[in-house]
């Protein structure tokens, strides 16, 4: 195997877990960006102020030249990524790190483990 055809993450992107997403969202300090494809948002519901822009867009998202650019990402962030189990949102924050972006964060267990803590207060 080639080890320049692999990209190595420069900084391990942070696990934010879903006790803690209450008060991120209570404080509207981070962008929360969800990943899925807006079926799945429709299907599964979403974080309260969070953003979709499906993870097939990202790249497009982040380039200014591009007409799908979201200016949501013309600040420094934070930004916190979340998909349904946290593993193809990790790989869009790993995007946006190898483009230079900073204060990038991940929904550990993603929109999965957010509806499973909603159902463990609800009971």
């Amino acid at each position: 195997m080639n080890n320049q055809n692999i990209k190595v993450s420069k900084e391990i992107i942070e696990q934010i877990t879903v006790d803690k997403l209450e008060g991120i969202i209570s404080e509207n300090y981070y962008k929360i960006i969800d990943v899925r494809n807006p079926k799945g948002i429709e299907t599964q519901g979403s974080i309260s102020g969070a953003i979709n822009i499906p993870f097939e867009t990202i790249e497009s998202a982040i380039d200014k030249n591009h007409k799908n650019y979201n200016s949501i990402f013309n600040g420094d962030g934070p930004f916190l990524f979340s998909c349904t189990g946290g593993v193809m949102s990790y790989m869009a924050a790993i995007k946006l790190q190898e483009k230079g972006f900073k204060n990038i964060s991940n929904l550990e267990g993603g929109h999965s483990a957010w509806l499973k803590l909603k159902e463990l207060q609800t009971v």
